[in-house]
């Protein structure tokens, strides 16, 4: 996560992909995957924090069926928070970043869902995965001062290699590596990318949702 941004609960989460489709985590009807973003003001008129929400993120069953193959899944979460000005391009203020992780031991078969910090839950449905993914947090990001401003949330879904995996969860416990500072070995970070991209054109599964608020002042 960038500067001083407080996630209210940490809700983070990813999960794993792979090519096939299956049946959705319910069994029923599958709901298509979005991402909801809600604004709100309390009785004086004050401008909440705003709320983000994943909608049924394992939805459709390409996930479920990578978390199933052994492939770990990452949720990567953006929310942007940009100024509009009516004569120059809209400006970005602030955003935050954050990241989890979902796997599946192939023994136990439990689903694991590590948070940023390092805290794990253990699941031993996709459906209870699922809901996990779509409980709701709240990000602190506000305006600073005065004006027409607008949220702009993305979460992108990606397959991981075992290696990405191990990266992953060491920055989520705190442990940021040289690569994720950009500040190590200019030959790590472009292996890293060699390997990510190579995951990118396999085949498995990858999905980007996106939501926009109304336009507001603070």
């Amino acid at each position: 996560m960038r500067g001083a941004v407080r996630l209210v609960p940490v809700l983070l989460a990813a999960a794993v992909a792979a090519g096939r489709a299956q049946a959705p985590p319910d069994g029923g009807r599958a709901t298509p995957p979005r991402l909801v973003l809600t604004l709100d003001r309390d009785a004086a008129g004050v401008l909440r924090a705003p709320v983000v929400r994943a909608v049924s993120p394992l939805s459709g069953g390409i996930f479920v069926a990578a978390l199933r193959d052994g492939f770990p899944v990452r949720f990567h979460f953006v929310l942007e928070l940009r100024h509009s000005v009516r004569i120059l391009p809209d400006r970005l203020e602030r955003a935050a970043d954050w990241e989890a992780v979902v796997a599946l031991d192939p023994l136990t078969r439990e689903y694991t869902l590590i948070r940023s910090g390092g805290s794990q839950e253990h699941f031993t449905s996709e459906a209870a995965v699922d809901r996990a993914l779509a409980t709701p947090f709240t990000v602190d990001l506000m305006p600073g001062g005065p004006g027409q401003y607008y949220y702009v949330g993305t979460l992108e879904i990606e397959s991981l290699s075992l290696s990405e995996l191990g990266e992953v969860e060491r920055w989520l416990r705190g442990d940021v590596g040289p690569v994720i500072a950009r500040t190590g070995d200019v030959g790590d970070a472009v292996e890293r990318g060699l390997r990510r991209l190579l995951i990118r054109i396999s085949g498995l599964p990858r999905r980007r949702l996106e939501t926009r608020s109304p336009f507001f002042t603070p």
